[in-house]
């Protein structure tokens, strides 16, 4: 009894894990960007353009590891910067950081205000992949067909068959000695169930 009790409850709560699981909503990702001497991502874009490539939803951290710098949003052009309503992080020094989250796809300039020539970047910013809804089988397709029957013939059931041991069988394959079996096994249960009640008392 205490076992069959066991197995109950670590399977709900395996099914209770998995539930849980799968409804947890996926984790938007923070990708970080190295902001150093004269260099946004890595030394060798000094005086070029570091692309960085995020999904909508995730931050980008900039971290000041070197110089005075600031992170700010800039047209495609880089001419007018900072944009009505972009990000500006204002003046930064090692080792503080500045963050913004990206939740429309798009492209994000943006450039060091002090250094607008030698520091530049884009955030590249794509659409959040959708989950493709699982089609649900039809209903009536995987339907089993009726087996027809002959206008006024009532259909034959047969019993289901039973084991046999051996013996002359009584009627349709089911002989005296598994009738035997199958009568003295019940019993058998029926004894220990009560047996086992009697000693719980």
């Amino acid at each position: 009894m205490r076992n069959v009790f066991v197995s109950t409850v670590s399977t709900a709560l395996l099914a209770a894990g998995i539930v849980w699981v799968v409804a947890q909503p996926a984790g938007a990702a923070t990708d970080q960007v190295e902001a150093g001497s004269n260099y946004f991502c890595a030394p060798s874009f000094e005086n070029g353009v570091c692309t960085t490539t995020v999904t909508a939803g995730d931050t980008v951290t900039w971290n000041i590891v070197l110089g005075i710098h600031t992170v700010t949003e800039c047209d495609s052009t880089y001419t007018t910067c900072p944009v009505a309503g972009g990000f500006d992080s204002g003046v930064l020094e090692p080792p503080e950081t500045f963050s913004q989250t990206f939740d429309t796809a798009g492209d994000f300039a943006y450039y060091c205000a002090i250094h607008p020539v030698q520091m530049r970047g884009v955030i590249s910013v794509v659409a959040a992949a959708t989950e493709t809804p699982t089609p649900t089988p039809d209903a009536t397709a995987s339907a089993s067909p009726t087996p027809e029957t002959t206008a006024g013939a009532s259909p034959t059931v047969r019993p289901a068959a039973m084991p046999t041991s051996g013996g002359e069988p009584l009627t349709d394959g089911v002989s005296l000695q598994a009738l035997v079996l199958a009568v003295g096994g019940a019993l058998a249960v029926a004894g220990v169930a009560s047996l086992y009640s009697a000693l719980r008392r």
